[in-house]
């Protein structure tokens, strides 16, 4: 099945369980975002009609894609991407001077890691899960992508090796401070 005709037929793309039954690309320059089984379908108009704005007729978008609707893959967690990118959060200044925008001092926007284009997702606040439209990813490995489990250029396995290690160390460091929480509860 092409891409086309995936995307336009949503059951091609998800599985019998609800997630993605296929890895998530690029459009433009094919690194995989997300491999099969990783995101939930869910409907999120909020998020779709946030994208649709700023992603039509110059507004912040890359203005050459397919139409955002309300069909989204919702990922929990940034560490359940293979590769992506994230915006700066939104300047207060811009959420204060156009509260109609719907973007929050929190608003963060997915983008390609390789190539910078984008956004196709959003994640809303911290702590909560990322959204990224059916309609502005591809489904197919284009000719030339990098092949799985492949480096990007310039980056060492030693430097993957050490954001592992800082994020299992975020984990402990949280797990410490919720264990010293509740024996300062306790000693209450």
């Amino acid at each position: 099945m092409t891409d086309a005709a995936a995307a336009s037929d949503e059951t091609a793309l998800i599985g019998a369980d609800g997630t993605n039954a296929r890895p998530l690309y690029c459009r433009h320059c094919g690194c995989q975002f997300l491999s099969a089984e990783k995101a939930e379908r869910v409907d999120h108009e909020r998020s779709g009609e946030h994208l649709r704005r700023i992603t039509a007729g110059g507004g912040g978008g890359d203005g050459d894609g397919p139409a955002v609707s309300s069909s989204f893959w919702k990922i929990p967690d940034m560490w359940d991407f293979d590769n992506f990118g994230q915006t700066r959060k939104v300047p207060s200044s811009v959420v204060d001077s156009d509260p109609s925008r719907g973007a929050t001092p929190e608003t963060v926007y997915v983008v390609c890691s390789d190539c910078e284009r984008g956004p196709v997702g959003v994640r809303w606040a911290e702590g909560e899960p990322y959204y990224v439209s059916l309609g502005l990813v591809r489904y197919d490995k284009p000719d030339g992508a990098p092949e799985d489990g492949a480096l990007p250029p310039g980056m060492s396995e030693a430097f993957v090796r050490g954001l592992i290690a800082q994020k299992e160390a975020a984990e402990a460091q949280a797990k410490e401070a919720e264990a010293e929480a509740e024996d300062a509860k306790e000693q209450d």
